[in-house]
């Protein structure tokens, strides 16, 4: 859930309108977006915006600059270029003072944040793993040497996880869990074979 309201921040529509408003004889030129290959192997689009106040003049008066990733929502499967278009405009006139105050970003990057926190699963925080002692090894040996069954393998391996150990005690006790689950299943393979077996009549 967003930690903010989308209601409070102005659509970049709103800004553009202030600026016609203000600056008639003014520009608004963003670049053609940029498709650019991150180092995470996702695609981001880039755009730079340029303002004019007045038409001829030589330098822009202020920029403004945004990206979106590819695919990352989506809206962002079909419309990544045209949303990193539109941001970079509402971040130039930000900084041209079109912006409500204590608002800077626009109504565009706050929904990009909101979509950027529902695509980002919260992992729950694990308890920490319970230091291991030669007592406790020894009784955790115990325990799988006294499972019967497939039900009480499976508790024990969840109780085995919740103990730090070395990798070399990790190792001895999955050949020992191997070893206890092979008996298992031998002896399951077995137990059919000696019912059918008659004894003999005298």
């Amino acid at each position: 859930m967003a930690y903010f309201n989308l209601d409070d921040y102005e659509p970049v529509e709103n800004r553009i309108r202030a600026f016609w408003e203000k600056y008639p004889k003014g520009r608004i030129l963003p670049d053609k977006p940029t498709l650019v290959l991150r180092e995470d192997g996702k695609y981001q689009w880039e755009c730079w915006t340029h303002v004019y106040v007045f038409a001829d003049d030589a330098v822009p008066t202020t920029r403004g600059f945004a990206s979106e990733i590819e695919g990352s929502s989506p809206v962002n499967r079909v419309n990544a270029s045209e949303n990193c278009e539109t941001s970079s405009i509402g971040r130039a006139l930000a900084n041209l003072g079109f912006a409500t105050k204590g608002k800077r970003p626009s109504r565009e990057e706050m929904e990009k944040v909101a979509r950027a926190e529902q695509s980002v699963p919260v992992k729950p925080l694990l308890p920490p793993k319970i230091p291991m002692t030669d007592e406790t090894w020894d009784s955790l040996l115990t325990e799988l040497n006294q499972c019967g069954s497939e039900e009480q393998l499976k508790t024990w391996t969840a109780l085995a996880a919740t103990y730090a150990m070395s990798d070399d005690k990790r190792a001895l006790l999955l050949l020992k869990y191997t070893e206890q689950k092979e008996s298992l299943t031998s002896a399951a393979v077995e137990a059919p074979k000696r019912k059918s077996v008659k004894t003999p009549v005298a």
